[in-house]
């Protein structure tokens, strides 16, 4: 049954693709995390979320403020949310264009804005108790991007740090650290009238350290790297055929102080890739996207001798449906609906001894309560303001009228100057 969804999706391609190309790479200077949330989490549209991937989109969004309001971070009111951030994108001239984006620790997108990915300062503490090392916040991030003939290049730079002292009066002082260097790199291109390419790639290098009087320095470092490529195929003024592949590899290291001296060993590796196609299809104020995509993805526990062999767990998912519409319901109220399921199957090691371990392998359906997600967006003028709806509303009304339950799930807003 799922085979015959896909092979229709594709027959709906090939059908739509025959009609004659146009040049129509044309972006709209506006967009959210909250608007690809609504839309299904999608893969297969424009939007200034995708700056925290590939740097030179900023090209796309100058003279642009956004960010994220994010999400409650409590059934109460209360001060503060959930993924909040903020960035600003400035053109210089024709050629150049700077941008900045201030994330903190729950940040929603990924590239070198993210921040310690793994949890390697909580790894750490865990490993040497207690909690001597303070978790990473507020990261900065300068963008830059330089736009000749159609063709756009773009580098990234982010870096944080954490330190804390323990100093007790009967000596024993101990200093704990993290830091995170990210660097990235982006390139955006019309390579014809019909072929827009996006291409973007990113490294960071998270990091730990503990530093004691009684015993050798600990310290853990993590590399990570990650690349997405998109590219959007105009069949017509209409359609663009977008096929989507994704990648991202994490491998580190723990060397482990004591008064016998640093004792060193692997850390869990991670691994995913995914790759997908879908179509954008644009009428007026109608925009239709999505498509299914095969995703892979495994974490690998090293072998420690004589305790536990090598473990690995893996999820590879096809299909994986997201698809998204909006439309304009009036010139400044947009509605949004979105669906985002996938078919998986997950496979995980246990150990039974030493050199040996039980495999079970089961089939995965997620989200475990539905997939379908709903939204709004709110224009005036340059301003946005996008949300996702908690459908709970449509059952039970809003909050302010009854209902017991938050009307917007998350928020984001930007400004178009």
């Amino acid at each position: 049954m799922k085979g015959m969804g896909v092979f229709l999706f594709v027959l709906f391609i090939l059908l739509l693709s025959t009609t004659n190309g146009q040049y129509y790479h044309q972006f709209e200077r506006k967009g959210s995390y909250a608007r690809i949330l609504a839309m299904g989490s999608n893969d297969y549209m424009a939007d200034p979320y995708f700056i925290t991937m590939n740097p030179a989109w900023i090209s796309k969004y100058d003279n642009f403020v956004f960010g994220d309001i994010g999400s409650t971070v409590s059934n109460n009111f209360e001060r503060g949310g959930e993924g909040q951030f903020i960035g600003v994108n400035l053109r210089a001239n024709r050629n150049f264009s700077f941008g900045a984006l201030f994330t903190r620790r729950d940040f929603n997108g990924g590239s070198i804005a993210k921040l310690d990915p793994f949890g390697l300062v909580e790894e750490t503490n865990a490993t040497i108790g207690g909690a001597p090392v303070t978790p990473l916040d507020n990261n900065v991030v300068l963008l830059g991007a330089y736009t000749s003939g159609g063709h756009t290049l773009a580098l990234g730079v982010s870096y944080t740090s954490s330190t804390k002292e323990n100093k007790p009066a009967n000596g024993g002082s101990e200093t704990g650290t993290a830091s995170q260097f990210g660097f990235n790199a982006g390139y955006l291109s019309s390579l014809s009238r019909q072929l827009f390419l996006d291409l973007g790639a990113y490294i960071i290098f998270p990091g730990t350290t503990l530093e004691t009087q009684q015993t050798s320095e600990t310290s853990f470092t993590q590399t990570i790297i990650g690349a997405r490529a998109r590219a959007f195929y105009y069949a017509s003024s209409r359609l663009a055929i977008v096929p989507v592949f994704s990648f991202f590899n994490s491998k580190g290291s723990a060397k482990i102080g004591d008064q016998a001296g640093v004792t060193t060993t692997d850390l869990p590796s991670h691994t995913a890739f995914s790759i997908g196609v879908g179509v954008n299809y644009k009428i007026g104020d109608f925009l239709l996207a999505g498509g299914p995509s095969y995703e892979f993805s495994s974490v690998t526990e090293p072998e420690i001798s004589g305790v536990t062999p090598k473990l690995t767990r893996t999820r590879t998912s096809f299909p994986h449906w997201k698809i998204g519409a909006e439309w304009n319901l009036t010139d400044w109220f947009i509605g949004r609906i979105g669906y985002n399921v996938a078919t998986g199957t997950v496979s995980v090691q246990n150990a039974t001894s030493p050199t040996t371990k039980n495999e079970v392998i089961s089939t995965d359906y997620s989200p475990v309560n539905g997939g379908l997600t709903l939204g709004v967006g709110f224009r005036f003028g340059g301003f946005s303001l996008d949300a996702t709806v908690n459908e709970d509303v449509l059952r039970q009304g809003f909050n302010n009228l009854g209902g017991g339950g938050a009307t917007f799930s998350y928020l984001s807003a930007s400004y178009a100057f």
